[in-house]
């Protein structure tokens, strides 16, 4: 018994870490149907390689590596798409161990408990780790790499070399990943100034990072007038309270965000605990983790495009973390250590509050295009036209049971919309679904859905309802075309 007692003093928190992640982010993985952005990855990913390019280079903002690894993943193990996700949030808990390691090495076991369960519990990772997509891959290597430099500077002799390749290695696949990832490896260089006699092969991996990306630069050309246009910086709906919750916690009750103040006060208290973690930080990693965030700020209004997207910050989401193990393992330190035990109570208390929303209240969730889907059958016509408006969630839908067989138009750009008005224009005698989600990427002003309110009567109308704007899929059945002047407006309005 007293042979074992150390060992779980010192693994235990690794282990209760992993396991918590593990079930938040298993449990039920594939019983939601596929999110549009993971339609999309597994449409573009599903054709020959340099189609995939292709398709990446022209059609999408981020680097090809996350895409063609899903190719021959597709190639190889034929699974169903929704079983994909077992890979990303499997790779996920690699970022929770390499976390629980660096706050381990810096400031001891404590510290490493309080980072491992508050990276396995963090509301707006387990969120996006649930999804096949590359930012659960990019949390993870990009915690990986901070690890394998920091194990690499530790190492003496023959294997130190290997710790090195291994490293160099995370820093070329980091910017392929995705372009936030660059930042991550910008952010090692200059620690690695900081500490040159020992660190000076970060820089040579650096190095080797860059000079892999330039066979891409000619997509990166392609990519980045459209890239980083998601909300404009001067958008009503962008604010900073928001960005800094929403890259923090998913699942929050409405009862809490609807309050004006919310965000507000959510977002000046994350920040002094951030403020006093960095500060207890001081002498590690974390600082250069996190400054990366100054650069996308700094390149957002600069550039005008939107470089500090919630998702686009997850990446340093696991710095926040150690610098909370070491905020934690230092006041427990001191004559003040019962304020240990409210720090933990207010972040895992969040935790608890936000995670069984996300897992279990549809409110909370994605859309569920199944349900939408068993209205469509409860509901349609044979000759039905649908349109979806904006189109990334053909990619979900085209081969449920209630679309196919019906004539489908997606517009996935504004000038699309032209093209759909005059196809529904072609069929006057048929009933249109109008099918609604993320409408401001295509269809900004909604120009298709006046359309059809001009030449024609909505019979009814549904809504599945979301916290969050972006989630809410809103439908609408058209009859035939009618004339305009004499159009009476009979509509039932229920939730599918």
């Amino acid at each position: 018994m007293e042979n074992r007692q150390p060992w779980l003093r010192e693994y235990g928190g690794l282990v209760a870490a992993l396991v918590a992640g593990a079930l938040c982010r298993f449990w039920d993985l594939t019983g939601p149907s596929l999110f549009i952005d993971e339609g999309f990855v597994f449409h573009a990913s599903d054709r020959p390689v340099h189609d995939v390019l292709m398709m990446v280079a022209y059609s999408d903002f981020h680097p090809p590596l996350f895409y063609l690894v899903t190719h021959y993943l597709m190639g190889f193990l034929h699974w169903p798409l929704w079983d994909y996700r077992y890979l990303t949030a499997a790779f996920s808990l690699l970022g929770i161990a390499a976390t629980w390691a660096i706050a381990r090495r810096f400031f001891g076991t404590t510290a490493a408990w309080f980072a491992g369960l508050a990276l396995a519990l963090q509301p707006a990772l387990i969120e996006w780790d649930r999804l096949y997509r590359m930012y659960a891959v990019l949390v993870a290597l990009g915690a990986v790499s901070w690890w394998l430099l920091v194990r690499a500077g530790d190492a003496r002799g023959k294997n130190r070399w290997l710790w090195w390749t291994l490293y160099a290695c995370s820093a070329i696949a980091l910017p392929y990943v995705h372009y936030v990832g660059a930042l991550v490896v910008l952010s090692q260089g200059l620690y690695a100034v900081t500490r040159l006699r020992t660190m000076w092969p970060v820089l040579v991996g650096d190095a080797a990072a860059a000079i892999a990306l330039i066979p891409w630069l000619w997509a990166i050309r392609i990519q980045y007038p459209h890239g980083g246009l998601v909300i404009a910086l001067r958008s009503s709906e962008f604010s900073w309270p928001h960005v800094i919750r929403a890259s923090l916690v998913y699942g929050i009750p409405a009862a809490w965000v609807i309050r004006p103040d919310f965000d507000l006060f959510f977002s000046i208290v994350a920040m002094v605990l951030l403020l006093a973690g960095i500060y207890a930080a001081r002498a590690s990693v974390v600082p250069f983790w996190l400054f990366p965030i100054v650069i996308q700020v700094v390149a957002s209004f600069a550039t005008g495009k939107d470089l500090v997207i919630p998702r686009y910050l997850y990446v340093y989401v696991p710095a926040f973390c150690i610098a909370f193990g070491a905020l934690c393992a230092a006041i427990a330190g001191t004559r003040y250590r019962v304020a240990v035990a409210a720090l933990a109570a207010a972040y895992f208390g969040v935790a608890a509050v936000s995670i069984p929303n996300m897992l279990f209240v549809p409110f909370y969730q994605f859309p569920d295009w199944y349900q939408v889907n068993t209205l469509l059958l409860a509901n349609e016509h044979k000759y039905d036209l649908i349109v979806l408006d904006q189109g990334a969630e053909y990619w979900v839908v085209y081969q449920f049971s209630g679309f196919s067989g019906h004539q489908i138009d997606a517009p996935a750009l504004p000038s699309d919309l032209p093209l759909t008005m005059r196809w529904l224009d072609g069929y006057p005698k048929r009933r249109v679904w109008y099918i609604e989600n993320q409408p401001g990427f295509t269809d900004p002003h909604r120009t298709l859905e006046r359309h059809l309110d001009a030449v024609r009567r909505p019979v009814r109308m549904w809504r599945q309802n979301r916290i969050f704007t972006e989630d809410v899929v809103r439908i609408v059945l058209y009859g035939p075309r009618v004339l305009a002047a004499g159009k009476k407006r009979v509509v039932t309005t229920a939730s599918p």
